[in-house]
């Protein structure tokens, strides 16, 4: 019984180390990535807020042999948010491009990007996946939307892969089912099982370009030259160029306001020549009557000044071009006769 028992407690224990080596291998990342699907070895987590992240994981193959990058590289954090930052997109159907990242996301990749490809080896990538609220696409269904990718440095460039940009971000979602996907360098079709993406191109501007992979153009793999006068260059531009909408928008506003001033004046006026016709048809219609020979003496100034006004608008008329030099002067005598 002795020996039984004792091999019992070595089975459970050589059981307990098994597992405790198992868990430690799980939680210091050995393997795959519980966010991105499994598909690349994740070495590193530089940046994770719930199911977003920047991380380093090795090279993705795409259609053709992918040759290592030029990692480690040291961009400064400010440098990549002036890069990223001056990038727009089209989309189609929509009338003007937008920014493909927010300023609070701009932020926070600045610093995890510059970080990751700090630390990068030849053999690996920087990927992320960010949600912010592009106030442009803002929906019933969702007021954040998310933009993930990878990225990594070789010849000298900066290369920028897009996976999905501004595609509506949902929280409470099992991503070990559903991962926020990085990107790839080898082309893919869109999954016929899952909602269309929106199509979208880079806006063209100096110091960027989009490769041509296995004869297709990569519009969602965007080739960035790091020189820094040219991309705070590119930024300015754009800082003008919004600053030049808002000018406009506020000239329009003010021609609006004009507009609505001109219509209530000339509703005022259309007021009063109609108020001035019905005048005359009332003047037409009235007969020449002349006055009393026995009037009062007090009444005599009263019935002159109505006279007085009967011309003053009669000539008023005239002036306005809404009776002719005949009528004016068949009503004159008219109502001078009634003296």
């Amino acid at each position: 019984m002795g020996q039984k028992h004792l091999f019992s407690i070595r089975k459970n224990l050589a059981r307990r180390m098994m597992l405790a080596a198992l868990a430690t291998l799980i939680l210091t990342g050995c393997g795959c990535s519980l966010l991105g699907g499994g598909k690349a070895e994740a070495s590193s987590v530089i940046w994770k807020l719930r199911d977003q992240f920047v991380r380093i994981e090795a090279q993705d193959q795409g259609s053709e042999p992918t040759p290592p990058n030029d990692h480690p590289v040291q961009l400064a954090a400010e440098q990549i948010r002036t890069m990223l930052g001056a990038l727009d997109a089209q989309f189609e159907g929509e009338e003007k491009p937008v920014p493909l990242f927010t300023h609070k996301e701009l932020e926070i990749l600045g610093d995890a990007i510059s970080t990751g490809l700090a630390t990068a080896q030849p053999r690996e990538d920087v990927t992320f996946a960010i949600a912010g609220i592009h106030r442009e696409f803002i929906s019933f269904t969702s007021d954040r939307q998310y933009v993930s990718g990878r990225i990594f440095y070789r010849d000298g460039k900066l290369n920028l892969i897009i996976a999905h940009l501004h595609d509506h971000y949902w929280a409470n979602v099992d991503r070990r089912m559903s991962p926020l996907e990085t990107g790839t360098r080898k082309h893919t079709e869109p999954d016929p099982r899952r909602p269309a993406p929106r199509l979208w191109k880079p806006v063209s501007m100096a110091g960027l370009e989009t490769p041509t992979v296995a004869g297709i153009n990569r519009t969602d793999w965007l080739v960035l030259t790091p020189d820094p006068k040219l991309w705070k260059s590119a930024l300015a531009e754009k800082k003008e160029a919004k600053e030049t909408a808002k000018e406009a928008i506020r000239e329009a506003g003010e021609v609006r306001e004009t507009s609505v001033q001109l219509e209530a004046e000339q509703q005022k006026l259309k007021t009063e020549i109609q108020e001035m016709k019905q005048a005359i048809e009332e003047m037409k219609q009235a007969p020449a009557t002349a006055a009393p020979s026995a009037a009062p003496a007090a009444a005599a100034p009263t019935g002159l000044k109505k006279i007085e006004e009967r011309l003053q608008i009669l000539q008023n008329l005239k002036s306005k071009g809404l009776i002719t030099e005949e009528e004016f002067r068949a009503k004159k005598l008219e109502i001078l006769d009634s003296i």
